[in-house]
């Protein structure tokens, strides 16, 4: 009995984080339920993941983006700013 109430427990707990991290990931971001711009997004991860960039990835991105990404000291806060970019649009 003591298994089987441990395993719903984590069932609810593993359930209610990730509506929570879902609802967070919307509320950030309502622009990566899109298909288009989530393509926007894969289609820059992509061509930088090679270290070289597409000029035509460069001209898709506005300068004021192209700057803060550049200027990013972490792989993290550059992928974060990708997203801003492609899913708030």
């Amino acid at each position: 009995m003591g298994k089987r109430k441990l395993f719903i427990n984590y069932f609810f707990y593993s359930l209610f984080f990730l509506i929570g991290l879902s609802t967070g990931i919307l509320l950030i971001w309502p622009g990566i339920i899109k298909t288009e711009n989530r393509n926007c997004f894969l289609r820059i991860i992509k061509d930088g993941s090679d270290g070289s960039v597409g000029i035509g990835t460069i001209l898709s991105i506005e300068p004021k983006y192209l700057l803060k990404i550049s200027n990013a000291k972490t792989k993290y806060s550059k992928i974060l700013l990708i997203g801003d970019r492609c899913f708030r649009k």
